[in-house]
């Protein structure tokens, strides 16, 4: 019998699309790498000469003109509260963000044709999961309500449990996991007898929820370069991103009536792993001595991503009380695409003394909303071989109204949160010391996100959530002819 369940899990869960909220969530990234790039803001897809930059504009390798090692090192703390509660948790985390190998060819002393071929292999870590959001309110329930808004259409018939049943229900492709749960927790009911549409058991009026959430998308990149004539600098990245992901919610609903307390737990685990394949070409080119105007085209991306899911809901109404499990968790595959990007920037050489950087990025999603970013960064040398820099990040939300994220009807996930990043901003500051064979660079950067956190598609209001980050970043270069 269990081999005969896990087959018909498989089954549904094939058919059962990746969620909205897991695209957006994957897709995001964090401003990460080397010291210098995080230390600019990032703003280098016209500058070049750094690992990180040449993952944004892979033509950016062309300006090297020695073999080079480098690795970065990162230490995060992440702290988020809903406003207007107590409710704070911390994340820490150290890591290392990048390593990359780099080797140049080419002659030093040609004026014209090409003087440089590149390559760059490097291991870079695009976002960093982790972190716990917890939250609570009045008038925010929406658990219920989301199950019926899934039950509409089926009769106490269709998810009757019995000790024969039970098996077919969870396998049934047209019955969602979480309808069947409701009703077997007694949070549904049908709005009379035979109908087959459902209102909520109780009226609930409080709600309480946490996600803790852990991993990273990583990404390996082979990149190639072409300097020609110290004017135009050509280049290609393949890129393979990797995914390691889980995450825990907890929802519980309150409700009061008479001298009875009624209650709902919802607990759900996922877990996600996955590899994809996308490409990365982009330009550089030099009008002039002082000016430098950079653009880069990244393909979208397509994941093949394995998924388990797994959850239990229990309920206290009156003098019924029900515990409901999902059977184990199975894996699955399923397929999904990283957005279409694409980014213009110039960069402006003031004398011998300091370098300006303006850069727009534009993030392209098939059922979405586009994401827009601008970045501008700049860079002091002192002294011979000391930098200074700094560098401001914007990445706004466009949209008027959060896009909600539905579930499907038949979907046999259990986790019913998701979250609207409606703005991010970063802001940092650098500094770096360059020997002719041996680099070491310094950043610090901290992110203000505003968020809005959803419980269920069908709560009242979102919690919103503010995150602020720490980061500092170290990186260490070794230079050879």
């Amino acid at each position: 019998m269990r081999r005969r369940l896990t087959y018909f899990v498989l089954a549904a869960m094939l058919a059962t699309a990746l969620q909205a909220q897991d695209v957006q969530r994957f897709s995001q990234r964090d401003l990460m790498g080397s010291a210098r790039y995080v230390g600019m803001g990032g703003a280098m897809t016209a500058i070049g000469g750094d690992p990180t930059a040449a993952l944004d504009n892979p033509a950016g390798l062309g300006l090297y003109r020695r073999k080079e090692v480098s690795v970065s090192f990162d230490r995060m703390w992440d702290y988020t509260a809903q406003v207007g509660q107590r409710t704070q948790e911390y994340q820490y985390q150290f890591s290392t963000p990048e390593v990359a190998v780099v080797w140049s060819f080419g002659n030093p002393n040609k004026l014209s044709g090409v003087v440089f071929n590149n390559l760059m292999f490097s291991a870079h870590r695009l976002a960093n999961f982790n972190r716990t959001i917890t939250a609570e309110g009045q008038g925010n329930a929406g658990l219920a309500a989301t199950i019926c808004k899934m039950t509409n259409g089926l009769t106490e018939n269709d998810l009757t449990a019995t000790d024969d049943y039970m098996n077919n229900l969870w396998n049934n492709n047209e019955i969602g996991w979480l309808s069947i749960m409701g009703y077997n927790a007694y949070l549904i009911d049908p709005q009379s007898d035979g109908s087959d549409q459902w209102v909520p058991a109780v009226r609930w009026n409080y709600s309480s929820l946490s996600v803790q959430e852990s991993g990273n998308m990583d990404q390996y990149t082979m990149s190639w370069a072409m300097n020609i004539s110290n004017q135009w600098y050509v280049g290609l990245g393949l890129n393979i991103p990797t995914l390691t992901y889980s995450k825990e919610m907890s929802l519980t609903e309150t409700a009061y009536h008479m001298s009875n307390t009624n209650e709902s737990l919802l607990k759900s685990r996922l877990s996600a792993s996955g590899v994809g394949f996308g490409a990365t070409i982009g330009a550089i080119y030099r009008p002039c001595q002082w000016v430098r105007l950079g653009a880069s085209f990244q393909t979208p991306t397509v994941m093949n991503i394995s998924m388990g899911t797994e959850g239990v809901l229990s309920a206290t109404l009156d003098t019924l009380t029900a515990k409901v499990l999902t059977p184990d968790m199975s894996k699955s595959m399923s397929q999904w695409v990283m957005p279409m990007r694409v980014s213009a920037g110039v960069a402006v050489q003031v004398l011998q003394y300091a370098m300006l950087s303006l850069q727009y990025d534009y993030a392209h999603w098939k059922t979405m909303t586009d994401v827009h970013t601008f970045r501008a960064g700049a860079e002091v040398n002192i002294v011979k071989g000391l930098y200074i820099n700094g560098g401001y990040v914007l990445e706004p939300t466009f949209s008027k109204q959060d896009p909600i994220s539905e579930l499907d009807y038949n979907t046999i996930r259990t986790d019913t949160d998701f979250r609207v990043t409606r703005t991010s901003q970063y802001a940092s500051v650098g500094i770096g010391y360059r020997w002719s064979w041996f680099l070491l660079n310094a950043a610090y950067q901290y992110r203000w996100q505003d968020i809005h956190q959803y419980a269920t598609e069908m709560q009242a209001e979102p919690f919103d959530i503010a995150t602020r980050t720490h980061r500092f970043v170290f990186t260490l270069a070794w230079r050879f002819n």
